[in-house]
């Protein structure tokens, strides 16, 4: 999974960029919304994981241009923000599919943007059958996770 990790605190970046390729993944870490925009116009992420208020800017933006850039890109936005507390943001671009509030424990930050960006339903676990509403068939949850078919 590649995804860009956007944080204009550097000890979370860098405890998250950290974690995240321990778990195996490529991830690309940049501080400020102006940067994060830059990596979007060179390369395609699987997901990006973007702090809502960073500094001056906001994280909308970098958001909205995942969205034109890479329409499959998943956004995992994380705010210490009272704004937005009735998931106005969910509507404001169609790649943010979850919201996430600080402090947040970095399993949990793991494990959404790996179901998010995977596309395992919320609610299955590995190893357990579930029934792929598109295809009508029964799909391995274990092998979304993993990659194989």
């Amino acid at each position: 999974m590649k995804l860009l990790i956007v944080e204009d605190d550097a000890v979370l970046r860098d405890l998250w960029l950290d974690v995240f390729r321990e778990a195996g993944h490529d991830a690309v870490g940049v501080a400020s919304a102006e940067r994060a925009r830059e990596r979007l116009l060179l390369d395609a992420y699987d997901g990006v994981i973007l702090d809502l208020c960073l500094g001056e800017d906001s994280g909308l933006s970098v958001a909205t241009l995942a969205s034109y850039t890479n329409p499959d890109c998943r956004v995992m936005m994380i705010t210490g923000s009272n704004l937005f507390v009735r998931g106005e943001l969910f509507t404001m671009t169609p790649n943010i599919v979850a919201v996430l509030r600080k402090p947040i424990s970095i399993h949990e930050l793991v494990a959404v943007a790996e179901y998010e960006v995977r596309g395992l339903p919320a609610g299955i676990r590995r190893g357990q059958k579930y029934r792929n509403g598109d295809a009508r068939e029964e799909v391995d949850a274990a092998a979304l996770v993993s990659g194989r078919p």
